[in-house]
């Protein structure tokens, strides 16, 4: 099972320079007259700090397709939002962090990895065990030669 770290938060402005030039995935295209503006990656990910947190993904049940979320990723995830059928979720089984997708099926809903070697689990079976502790909004990962790492 993919568990989560849940990690603190550090409130200050962390701005960046963002080149307003969209990437284009084909033929790339130079702008040298785009201009440039800064951003703040807290603003980004975190636009509602007070109930915003930012886990860090360990394990493998979420590194398949579509979300390919990969182990040591940073995840922001937001307690504020009402959970739906297919958002990523952080949810409480036992008392363990768990992040999986949710989704409604017949009898209620599933937690369901996006790795296959990993089992979905049903909710309904849990009872009280079972808490949606979050939606994930923004998944961070580094890419080193177009690997997860």
């Amino acid at each position: 099972m993919t568990t989560v770290e849940i990690l603190q938060v550090i409130s200050e402005p962390l701005w960046l320079t963002q080149c307003e030039t969209p990437v284009p995935a084909g033929y790339p295209s130079l702008a040298e007259n785009s201009p440039n503006t800064k951003i703040d990656l807290n603003h980004l990910l975190i636009p509602r700090p007070d109930c915003t947190y930012l886990v860090r993904v360990q394990g493998t049940s979420m590194d398949g397709a579509p979300s390919h979320i990969p182990d040591g990723a940073l995840m922001a995830v937001d307690c504020s939002l009402t959970p739906e059928s297919g958002d990523i979720v952080v949810a409480a089984i036992d008392e363990e962090f768990t992040v999986k997708r949710l989704e409604k099926r017949a009898g209620g809903y599933w937690l369901v990895p996006d790795n296959p070697a990993y089992s979905p689990i049903n909710t309904s079976l849990l009872g009280d065990r079972f808490q949606v502790w979050g939606v994930v909004t923004h998944v961070i990962s580094r890419m080193q030669r177009g690997r997860f790492h």
